[in-house]
């Protein structure tokens, strides 16, 4: 993004600060309270741009809590003051930090930087909320789209039924707003080696069972035993369909990069790659499998993984 000469009194700005401080010009909220649009902040700016930092839309649910006294937001006095130096301990990093996030909050149009003509933001000078007043009835809509996801992804997991006769399928994926697991159906001997198609789907399953005591625990004695060790009946696979639908919620899995695993990978893959991310408890679940899902051999770096984990088993 291009960026203007810091010249007295002004900031260093994004080439869009003339359009966001027009649309903020004199906005106000009616009918909130500093507690609600901080509430709205926390569960909406990820939603309406997923890229924006958990740390910046923390630093903005910060900046909310300064307006004190909930007229404030009717009358549109939404100047806050509160320093770079209180904002760092507040967020347990470096002023510096603070400076970079309070940048990108301006730069995706959520605050204003307000400075006097010695370049600093005391006096009348602070950083303007007006931008957020501004957005409200966008986070409101943010917010309801995820609640009504959230409540749609818990119930189909709730309904999920085996379908179908031929094994792993992801074929109705397609324009699904939510997790959908398809039917996991078939039950051919397993392979004790990776091959492709068919016999290296049936070793990532006994992978993500051998490596994974979520998937053993959900799964009944007989059932476990079969897959491990003999021929899957239908509804073994389904038990382990609902566990990794169950996980991927857990992880918060986005919409997104489920319909585009299965699309690229097929629900084996994306499976094994779940089960992976879980084992190896890693924190940014949904970067890492955006960054694994890049690769064009997903199914057997996940197997790998797994082979790792279930300690060579199945290799």
């Amino acid at each position: 993004m291009n960026t203007k000469p810091c010249q007295s009194g002004r900031a260093r700005r994004s080439d869009t600060f003339p359009d966001l401080e027009r649309r903020a010009r004199g906005a106000t909220a009616h009918g909130v309270t500093t507690a609600s649009v901080t509430g709205l902040v926390l569960k909406g700016v990820k939603v309406l741009q997923p890229a924006l930092s958990p740390a910046a839309v923390h630093l903005l649910a910060l900046l909310c809590e300064h307006v004190y006294g909930d007229d404030r937001w009717k009358r549109g006095k939404l100047l806050v003051k509160p320093g770079n130096a209180r904002l760092a301990v507040m967020l347990g990093v470096t002023e510096r930090a603070v400076r970079r996030l309070l940048t990108l909050l301006e730069d995706n149009h959520w605050i204003i930087r307000r400075y006097n003509a010695a370049n600093r933001r005391a006096h009348q000078a602070g950083i303007d909320l007006a931008p957020v007043a501004a957005r409200l009835h966008d986070l409101r809509e943010a917010v309801t789209f995820a609640e009504e996801e959230l409540r749609e992804t818990r119930r189909r997991a709730e309904e999920l039924v085996v379908e179908g006769t031929d094994g792993w399928t992801d074929a109705s994926s397609q324009g699904d707003r939510s997790f959908r697991l398809e039917s996991l159906t078939g039950n051919p001997k397993f392979k004790k080696t990776s091959v492709q198609g068919e016999g290296r789907d049936r070793d990532l399953l006994l992978l993500m069972v051998t490596a994974s005591p979520r998937l053993q625990e959900s799964l009944r004695g007989e059932d476990l035993n079969a897959l491990l060790y003999g021929d899957p009946p239908p509804q073994a696979l389904n038990q382990v369909a609902r566990a990794v639908s169950y996980l991927a919620q857990e992880m918060g899995l986005p919409r997104g990069i489920w319909g585009e695993g299965l699309a690229r990978h097929g629900f084996p893959a994306l499976a094994a790659a779940v089960v992976s991310a879980e084992r190896q408890g890693v924190t940014r679940r949904a970067g890492y499998l955006r960054s694994m899902l890049a690769r064009g051999n997903l199914g057997e770096t996940v197997g790998h993984s797994l082979r790792v984990l279930a300690g060579g088993r199945g290799a």
